[in-house]
């Protein structure tokens, strides 16, 4: 008889710690789920900001394209915002850097710069042909 308490005792304790391991099992799944939940939401997060980052330095780099491709479409250097802007509207319809540029500049002629021409000075000897032949022969006949 007391082998059949004891046995029962024993089945009851394999009972208990099947019952204790099973919800020690389901609080480690719990946790398992909440840690890999915290893990994406890190992730999610991360990957958030490295999109709004990418897509701030793909702004810039558009931005830059543009003011490089008018400048070498003659935009003077003191227009060059001005031109930005109508050149990003353009590439939005979908046209290049390259393109909204040169049709900026063929479109707004007030926003090229102006080239001046350097003048230039003669080195000949009897100095006949220089700029200053005129007024030198104006105060030699004085």
């Amino acid at each position: 008889m007391q082998s059949d308490i004891t046995e029962n005792n024993k089945t009851a304790d394999n009972e208990k710690q099947n019952v204790i391991s099973e919800s020690t099992a389901g609080a480690e799944q719990k946790q398992n789920a909440e840690q890999k939940s915290e893990q994406k939401t890190e992730q999610e997060s991360a990957n958030t900001a490295d999109l709004k980052r990418i897509e701030e330095l793909s702004e810039k780099l558009s931005d830059t394209e543009i003011r490089l491709q008018l400048l070498l479409a003659g935009i003077a250097k003191e227009k060059l915002s001005e031109g930005a802007e109508l050149a990003r509207g353009i590439c939005k319809a979908g046209k290049t850097p390259e393109e909204a540029a040169r049709e900026i500049a063929e479109a707004y002629p007030h926003l090229r710069s102006v080239r001046r021409e350097v003048p230039k000075f003669s080195t000949s000897g009897s100095g006949e042909g220089d700029g200053f032949a005129a007024i030198r022969s104006i105060f030699a006949k004085r």
